[in-house]
């Protein structure tokens, strides 16, 4: 009863501030008010997200700032060996940051199923497969794993619930019939009914910006085998018609987002029904829908009438505007086809198969068009462009600009040219001038897309100012995360922890310890003319664990040829070849000792406190080149 009287009084004291406002406040603003104060009894749903701090300022002057300036000064100096020091303490920092926001979220999870909700409010007390699953949820069991190892049996049994309420597969023609993802109630449980173009495009999002971002970490495990059953439910969906054959969508996003897994599925598995959806998709917009439309893709796109779907109610610009208008998105939404064509042409370059070839001309004009197409002049794209005009439809710029880049390295990996090299590098230093900008509103999921967009492109293009960028800036999101471990209280809190998991993982050259704790700090730095990897270590109290090192996953896991630079991928910075051998040597004690990469990738036993030191110094080399 006192619950209800409370809401009551809510209700009561919301119209007595909508007739008060009626009163004195003009009609324009009459609406905003009103939906404001509801929004603050608690009557309304509050405004997304739930929180939201303010830019950091470009001139702000920090303990940090100093810390990185002085890193910087000495990689100029090629002193590696303060370089590693430094970046212990940048690395402790993001992984910490991770860690807050993983336990934060903890608190959310529904007690019954482990689900996790849309945001921290109870209006938003859902899990959706194109936001939770896809942008929180991954990226809160890859930091449980490499932080929180005690506590990832809790964010395992959230996959396992999604997987049983969304409904088990069952075999059918040889293989698993697969499982879409669904919306599902907390609390209660329940599938929420949606639409079967709504849970193809949610299953898309779910396997492409989230299992399969904790397969590039991982390999095998169960994100692995629900990744494929999301896939296989999919391609038995597939009811598009093109000349090619039947796709699953007409939205260039959910397409975009396949070509990429299934090229991906492909490599790991060599299942043939990957590939031929994959070549399906290609080919219905390389020979279908690029020479019918300028060139270009359109949003969404109508099969049989061959023409942008204007009316389409997932993306409505147009309509709220009043022009008609034929959007095409070069932020991750519309601009996932660009890496996604760009992989699937590795694919068939690779494999030296005849496609290649009929793809490489139609391919290379697409890749050509994107480059003159809604650019700025210093070289990074705005958000999206009306494709009948060619004029920006949304002029702020695209955080995702590395996104689409990285289709263009990735092509010319295949080609094994350099043709678009030049164009990487100036968007690259054009990125590296905006300081504490307006990525995505102010969002922090902007500067997140903005600064992995460089750490994708960094291993290919070694670039001093762009390397500072990336040191400087996170700061800028890094100040947004709150003293309680959230950012912004909604699904993209994720995104959060993947750019800090991903940033302190280029400050360890992709070393991590285990366990992980949070008074003990690594850091790295590799010296290129030497072909040495230096290493620091340090702890506030007594550590005992292993120092693991990063494999050339690319090959471990998905059978690649060479490395390429993949979205939701973690860029491989320093790796040990299993067969190679190194020698290990203590600065401090001038001790060497010869490992197998094989061995220092199940982790160097270090000790750290007690009878030793507390503080650890290394270099890493490859034995006579690892002959």
């Amino acid at each position: 009863m006192k619950h209800r009287s409370k809401i009551l009084l809510a209700v009561v004291l919301g119209c007595l501030a909508v007739l008060l406002l009626a009163a004195t406040v003009p009609a324009f603003k009459f609406q905003d008010r009103v939906r404001g104060r509801l929004q603050q009894a608690g009557i309304l749903p509050p405004a997304l997200p739930l929180y939201q701090e303010p830019i950091a300022p470009a001139d702000r002057i920090t303990a940090r700032r100093i810390v990185v300036a002085t890193l910087h000064d000495a990689l100029a100096r090629g002193d590696y060996e303060q370089a590693a020091t430094l970046n212990a303490t940048l690395s402790q920092e993001a992984f910490q940051r991770a860690y807050r926001t993983l336990k934060a979220w903890e608190t959310a999870r529904d007690p019954n199923t482990g689900l996790i909700p849309h945001a921290v409010s109870p209006f938003y007390n859902e899990w959706d497969s194109e936001d939770v699953a896809a942008d929180l949820f991954p990226h809160l069991l890859i930091a449980s794993i490499y932080l929180d190892p005690g506590n990832r049996a809790l964010w395992e049994q959230t996959l396992d619930s999604e997987r049983e309420i969304c409904g088990r597969p069952s075999l059918k023609n040889g293989h698993s019939d697969g499982i879409l993802s669904c919306r599902i109630e907390l609390g209660s449980g329940a599938v929420v009914e949606e639409d079967l173009d709504t849970r193809i495009f949610g299953t898309s999002e779910y396997v492409k910006d989230g299992l399969l971002a904790v397969a590039e970490r991982f390999g095998p495990g169960p994100w692995f085998d629900r990744m494929s059953e999301g896939v296989d439910a999919i391609l038995d969906a597939a009811s598009v018609e093109t000349q090619a054959g039947p796709i699953p969508s007409n939205g260039t996003e959910a397409n975009g987002e396949l070509l990429q897994v299934l090229s991906r599925l492909y490599w790991a598995t060599g299942d043939e029904r990957y590939l031929q959806m994959a070549e399906r998709i290609a080919e219905a917009y390389l020979f279908q829908v690029f020479p019918t439309n300028r060139g270009l893709p359109a949003d969404y796109w109508d099969f049989y009438a061959q023409r942008p779907l204007y009316e389409d109610e997932r993306f409505r610009p147009a309509a709220e505007s009043g022009v008609q208008a034929q959007p095409f998105r070069l932020v991750d939404h519309g601009g996932e086809i660009i890496p996604g064509l760009a992989e699937l042409y590795f694919v068939e370059r690779m494999e030296n198969r005849p496609q290649a070839d009929l793809y490489q001309e139609p391919l290379q004009q697409f890749l050509d068009r994107v480059l003159v197409t809604g650019r700025t002049d210093d070289g990074l794209w705005y958000n999206s462009v009306d494709v009948g005009t060619l004029e920006p439809f949304d002029d702020n710029l695209a955080d995702t600009w590395g996104y689409v880049l990285n289709g263009y390295q990735t092509f010319d990996l295949a080609e094994g040219t350099d043709r678009y090299a030049a164009e990487i590098e100036r968007a690259m230093r054009a990125a590296a001038t905006k300081h504490s900008i307006n990525w995505e509103g102010n969002f922090q999921d902007g500067y997140a897309d903005a600064i992995e967009s460089m750490l994708y492109l960094l291993p290919w293009f070694d670039i001093p100012e762009c390397h500072y960028w990336v040191d400087d800036e996170i700061e800028v999101l890094f100040l947004k995360q709150r003293p309680d471990g959230f950012v912004e209280g909604w699904y993209l809190d994720g995104n959060f922890v993947r750019t800090a998991l991903m940033y302190a993982q280029y400050k360890t050259q992709g070393l991590y310890l285990e366990p992980w704790q949070e008074n003990v700090r690594v850091g790295a730095a590799f010296d290129r003319d030497e072909d040495m990897l230096h290493v620091y270590l340090a702890a506030q109290e007594d550590w005992q664990g292993v120092l693991r090192f990063d494999t050339p996953r690319h090959r471990t896991i998905w059978n690649l040829p060479l490395e390429y630079p993949r979205l939701n991928g973690a860029p491989e910075w320093y790796v040990v070849e299993p067969e190679n051998m190194y020698l290990v040597t203590n600065l401090d004690t001038g001790e060497t000792y010869s490992y197998s990469g094989r061995e220092l990738e199940k982790g160097l036993p270090v000790t750290l406190g007690g009878s030793q030191d507390n503080i650890l110094r290394l270099t890493v080399s490859q034995r006579n080149g690892g002959e």
